[in-house]
Protein backbone atom coordinates (compact mmCIF):
# COMPACT_ATOMS: atom_id res chain seq x y z
CA UNK A 1 0.00 0.00 0.00
CA UNK A 2 1.18 3.07 -0.99
CA UNK A 3 0.65 5.95 1.44
CA UNK A 4 -1.26 8.50 -0.44
CA UNK A 5 -0.93 11.98 1.38
CA UNK A 6 -3.12 14.66 -0.04
CA UNK A 7 -0.89 18.17 -1.00
CA UNK A 8 -0.92 20.51 2.02
CA UNK A 9 -4.18 22.78 1.39
CA UNK A 10 -3.18 26.29 1.04
CA UNK A 11 -4.38 28.76 3.68
CA UNK A 12 -7.34 30.10 4.55
CA UNK A 13 -7.74 34.01 4.72
CA UNK A 14 -8.05 33.92 8.47
CA UNK A 15 -5.02 33.11 8.95
CA UNK A 16 -3.30 35.87 7.45
CA UNK A 17 -5.25 38.50 9.67
CA UNK A 18 -3.90 36.04 12.45
CA UNK A 19 -0.20 37.16 11.14
CA UNK A 20 -1.01 41.18 11.35
CA UNK A 21 0.06 42.69 14.74
CA UNK A 22 -2.66 43.66 17.19
CA UNK A 23 -1.11 46.61 18.39
CA UNK A 24 -3.44 49.79 17.70
CA UNK A 25 -3.23 52.63 15.25
CA UNK A 26 -2.29 55.19 17.77
CA UNK A 27 0.82 53.07 18.41
CA UNK A 28 2.12 53.13 14.95
CA UNK A 29 2.56 56.78 15.10
CA UNK A 30 5.15 58.25 16.51
CA UNK A 31 4.75 59.88 19.77
CA UNK A 32 4.29 63.30 19.68
CA UNK A 33 7.16 65.74 21.18
CA UNK A 34 6.09 67.55 24.52
CA UNK A 35 7.17 70.10 26.68
CA UNK A 36 9.24 67.40 29.11
CA UNK A 37 11.11 66.22 25.88
CA UNK A 38 12.05 69.37 24.87
CA UNK A 39 13.47 70.31 28.13
CA UNK A 40 15.33 67.18 28.60
CA UNK A 41 17.00 68.20 24.89
CA UNK A 42 20.32 69.99 25.97
CA UNK A 43 20.86 72.62 23.25
CA UNK A 44 24.10 73.16 21.82
CA UNK A 45 26.21 75.86 23.31
CA UNK A 46 26.10 79.40 21.71
CA UNK A 47 29.26 79.84 19.93
CA UNK A 48 31.41 83.16 20.95
CA UNK A 49 31.52 85.58 19.00
CA UNK A 50 34.60 87.59 19.26
CA UNK A 51 34.23 90.90 17.96
CA UNK A 52 37.25 93.35 16.92
CA UNK A 53 38.81 95.42 19.62
CA UNK A 54 38.35 99.06 18.55
CA UNK A 55 41.23 100.71 17.43
CA UNK A 56 42.64 103.92 19.32
CA UNK A 57 41.43 106.72 17.78
CA UNK A 58 43.75 108.10 14.47
CA UNK A 59 41.58 111.50 14.46
CA UNK A 60 40.98 113.21 17.42
CA UNK A 61 36.95 113.37 18.01
CA UNK A 62 34.46 116.41 17.56
CA UNK A 63 34.29 117.96 20.64
CA UNK A 64 30.55 118.18 21.30
CA UNK A 65 28.84 120.29 23.35
CA UNK A 66 27.11 118.68 26.20
CA UNK A 67 23.39 118.87 26.10
CA UNK A 68 21.35 120.61 28.78
CA UNK A 69 18.03 119.39 28.98
CA UNK A 70 15.20 122.19 29.06
CA UNK A 71 13.74 122.46 32.36
CA UNK A 72 10.53 120.62 33.04
CA UNK A 73 7.58 122.72 33.45
CA UNK A 74 6.24 120.91 36.11
CA UNK A 75 7.62 118.69 38.90
CA UNK A 76 6.37 117.41 42.21
CA UNK A 77 8.94 117.02 44.73
CA UNK A 78 7.47 114.24 47.40
CA UNK A 79 10.64 112.26 50.37
CA UNK A 80 9.85 112.18 53.95
CA UNK A 81 8.53 115.60 55.45
CA UNK A 82 12.24 116.59 57.04
CA UNK A 83 14.91 119.14 56.41
CA UNK A 84 16.14 117.39 53.73
CA UNK A 85 12.46 117.71 51.35
CA UNK A 86 12.66 121.38 52.83
CA UNK A 87 15.84 121.85 51.06
CA UNK A 88 14.11 120.07 47.70
CA UNK A 89 11.56 122.69 47.33
CA UNK A 90 13.51 125.96 48.45
CA UNK A 91 16.25 124.71 45.89
CA UNK A 92 13.46 124.74 43.14
CA UNK A 93 12.09 128.19 44.38
CA UNK A 94 15.91 128.97 43.63
CA UNK A 95 16.06 128.07 40.63
CA UNK A 96 12.59 129.73 39.34
CA UNK A 97 9.93 127.56 39.93
CA UNK A 98 7.02 129.12 41.64
CA UNK A 99 4.79 126.88 44.11
CA UNK A 100 1.40 125.23 42.67
CA UNK A 101 -1.25 124.48 44.59
CA UNK A 102 -1.57 123.30 48.38
CA UNK A 103 1.20 120.67 49.98
CA UNK A 104 -0.07 117.04 50.82
CA UNK A 105 1.39 114.83 53.53
CA UNK A 106 -0.25 111.51 53.70
CA UNK A 107 1.50 108.89 56.38
CA UNK A 108 3.00 105.67 55.39
CA UNK A 109 2.96 103.33 59.22
CA UNK A 110 6.35 104.66 59.12
CA UNK A 111 6.91 108.04 58.36
CA UNK A 112 5.24 111.60 57.47
CA UNK A 113 5.53 111.54 53.43
CA UNK A 114 5.15 115.12 52.06
CA UNK A 115 4.23 116.39 48.37
CA UNK A 116 4.42 119.62 46.68
CA UNK A 117 3.75 120.50 43.33
CA UNK A 118 6.12 123.48 41.40
CA UNK A 119 5.60 124.89 38.33
CA UNK A 120 8.12 126.75 35.86
CA UNK A 121 6.55 129.95 34.85
CA UNK A 122 9.32 131.96 32.81
CA UNK A 123 11.24 129.65 30.58
CA UNK A 124 14.52 130.59 30.68
CA UNK A 125 16.20 132.28 27.29
CA UNK A 126 17.72 129.77 24.41
CA UNK A 127 21.22 131.00 24.01
CA UNK A 128 22.00 131.27 20.21
CA UNK A 129 24.73 129.68 18.84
Amino acid sequence: MVNETKPAAPKAPAAKTAAKPAAPKAAAKPAAKTTAAKVAAPKPAAKAVAKPVAKAAAKPAAKVAPVTEAPKRYRLLTGVDDSAFCQKVSDALNSGYELYGSPSVTFNGKNVIAAQAVVLKKLPKKSKK
